[in-house]
């Protein structure tokens, strides 16, 4: 499948699950009918005393960066990084400094657990099954406003051989340039048993199919709530949003595999989205002062694309891996 597809595919998944090849639908992810199968510096951010609300941060930068290695010879077995992230500028500095750590980590996040920084289970991985580890992950920032910092991450990438083991994932981080603070999903959205539905309900309607059934919808949303201890031992389910120019939310759901789930066959991917408007989210909006910044938005910063941004020899657009036979 060509890389473009499988990134913008509904719902991916592999034939260690018993799925299949799944298929491609014109959005990253995988499509929710299959789940079921698995059955287990401070200028710029002042206060207006007259308002009574903070002002927020005005003139500040994010500069998109990459992490770049390529053959380091460090390791028993090949490397080839490219890492995109986001470096904040222009704002107070301990904040800016423990925000800039945030972002870094999330991007580098599968290249920690992976690579870097193994623990015991992953290192006899390794090597048993370790040629090479690569990994592609591009930042998107999808909202940036006066106190609200949204950023999208997907990677691709490859646990010890590039044809057989490729996964592709998604998550996202959003922050307060103030506080420093960032939301996960349930700080923010009531993550109930109607919520499931609804989010299952627009998912299937931009698919054009049927919604899940009620078994399903318990599986996805014992997922989101990370609950369900079968699934919690080979794979890490993690619930993601981010906020879009509109101020809505894609929210979304990734299977991360912990060991031998990332033996896949042929590239794919194990992680599902879909946008909900401010109508739809308004039932399960909790107390959380994430709203109210959000409401009072306007888009503030600037954004720097990365200058010098290179390409994957492995995962990128052009990579072998992505040609159809």
């Amino acid at each position: 499948m060509e890389r473009s597809r499988l990134k913008e595919a509904k719902w991916q998944t592999g034939k260690e699950d018993g799925f299949g090849k799944g298929r491609a639908s014109g959005k990253r992810g995988m499509r929710i009918g299959s789940l079921a199968a698995f059955a287990l510096a401070g200028a710029a951010c002042l206060v207006s005393c007259g308002a009574g609300r903070p002002k927020g941060c005005q003139e500040y930068t994010v500069q998109l960066e990459q992490y770049y290695v390529e053959y380091s010879e460090k390791y028993d077995y090949w490397d080839v990084l490219t890492v995109e992230y986001p470096k904040l500028d222009g704002i107070d500095g301990e904040t800016q400094e423990g925000l800039n750590q945030q972002m870094y980590d999330m991007a580098m996040d599968r290249v920690n657990y992976w690579h870097l920084f193994p623990n015991e289970d992953v290192k006899r991985f390794q090597e048993e099954h370790y040629s090479i580890f690569c990994s592609d992950v591009d930042c998107d920032v999808t909202f940036h406003s006066q106190y609200l910092l949204s950023l999208d991450y997907f990677e691709f990438y490859c646990a010890g051989n590039p044809v057989w083991m490729t996964n592709g994932t998604e998550r996202a981080l959003t922050v307060d340039l103030l506080t420093g603070e960032a939301y996960g999903l349930e700080d923010i959205v009531e993550i109930n048993r109607d919520f499931i539905e609804t989010w299952d309900r627009i998912n299937s309607e931009e698919e054009g199919e049927e919604a899940s059934d009620a078994e399903t919808l318990d599986i996805i949303w014992k997922w989101f709530l990370q609950e369900d201890e079968e699934m919690n031992e080979i794979y890490e389910c993690r619930p993601f949003f981010y906020v879009t120019q509109d101020k809505g939310l894609v929210i979304g759901l990734s299977l991360d595999p912990k060991l031998e789930q990332a033996v896949t066959y042929e590239p794919l991917t194990r992680s599902v989205k879909t946008y909900l408007d401010a109508q739809a989210l308004e039932p399960y909006k909790k107390e959380s002062e994430f709203w109210e910044r959000l409401e009072a938005s306007e888009e503030a910063g600037e954004v720097i694309p990365c200058a010098d941004k290179k390409e994957n020899i492995w995962l990128g657009e052009d990579a072998g891996i992505w040609q159809e036979d």
